[in-house]
């Protein structure tokens, strides 16, 4: 249902990088994402965190 679904947080699990941040970020049902080895570059993970706010 509707509301079952509003309950669950969905978190992406692929690998969200600095390219592809903001597109996926602004999925309905995305709430947020996977970040690995972006996460060790200060640029790449400035972007993905502007990208989510």
């Amino acid at each position: 249902s509707a509301e079952a679904a509003e309950a669950f947080t969905v978190q992406y699990g692929g690998s969200m990088n600095a390219k592809n941040a903001a597109e996926l970020l602004s999925k309905v049902n995305v709430d947020g994402g996977l970040i690995g080895g972006a996460s060790l570059k200060t640029a790449d993970f400035t972007t993905i965190v502007n990208a989510a706010q």
